[in-house]
């Protein structure tokens, strides 16, 4: 039996009616396409006949954050959005497994479904880890790989996971604050959003299995990596050396002011897609 994300149809529906309007106010389409994993939403935006970006969230977040980076991208690049299945959005509310092959799979319906035999591909932590399993599985269907603060190269610190954990087992809500970015602002609004998004689901609580050395290196096509070192999520300087070992051509940057959330990932992704 599937279990939602949800931690109740009520809260659901009060965070989608929260989300949707956001979604509403963005000059950006919006579609949902179906796939074996259930359905998926994205946000589209620039000239199709432009190379295609898809974008991919991180947890506790969803194609909304990606507004400022879509803006940024979309007179050069015919860009996606994706909603991951199994976070707070508006695709299936139901989580695939991190073990097997589902979500590489899901994202290669998803380019499927989008007519795209090929597309750079973006991914922010949970996004990132998602990136690296298309990459390494089906490294054919990605033109350039982009990572912002990525999970699947280091661990994730335990002490976050048995805080979700925790709160799962007491039915309660975690939350994040103005740390979450280092030494950057975070708007309160986007905070307030975040926060709830934790009170409307269960975050994912297991640990990102790690990419091992040999599946690094199938990743042929050029890789952007961007994280910061005030990280309290992942050790980027471990997921840095991850990269180096296995992935010796990838161009990486680690921040030394910043933290878990990259606000700016257009910044990186501009000259590199242009490279």
């Amino acid at each position: 039996m599937k279990t939602s994300v949800y931690q109740s149809a009520e809260k659901k529906e009060t965070f989608r009616a929260v989300y949707n309007n956001f979604l509403s106010a963005m000059p950006f389409a919006k579609r949902t396409i179906d796939t074996p994993y259930g359905e998926t939403f994205l946000l589209e935006a620039g000239d199709p006949t432009k190379p295609a970006v898809v974008l991919l969230h991180g947890s506790c977040s969803n194609s909304a954050f990606w507004f400022n980076d879509i803006m940024a991208l979309m007179n050069d690049y015919h860009v996606f959005a994706a909603d991951i299945p199994g976070e707070a959005g508006n695709s299936s509310e139901y989580r695939l497994s991190l073990e097997s092959s589902d979500y590489a799979d899901w994202m290669a319906s998803v380019l499927d479904a989008l007519a795209l035999p090929r597309a750079s591909i973006a991914g922010n932590s949970l996004g990132g880890w998602m990136a690296l399993k298309l990459a390494t599985t089906y490294p054919d269907r990605v033109e350039r790989l982009m990572l912002f603060a990525s999970g699947g190269l280091a661990p994730i610190r335990a002490d976050f996971l048995e805080r979700a954990q925790a709160a799962e087992e007491a039915e309660e809500s975690i939350s994040f604050d103005e740390d979450v970015a280092g030494d950057e602002q975070v708007p309160k609004e986007i905070l307030d959003f975040i926060n709830l998004i934790l009170d409307s689901y269960y975050p994912l609580n297991i640990p990102m299995p790690l990419f091992s050395k040999e599946q690094l290196q199938r990743l042929t096509m050029p890789v952007l990596y961007v994280a910061g070192l005030k990280d309290e999520l992942l050790d980027s300087p471990a997921g840095e050396t991850a990269l180096r070992a296995g992935v010796p051509h990838a161009e990486i940057y680690i921040l030394p002011d910043a933290g878990h959330m990259i606000t700016t990932p257009f910044v990186w992704m501009l000259p590199f897609l242009a490279t």
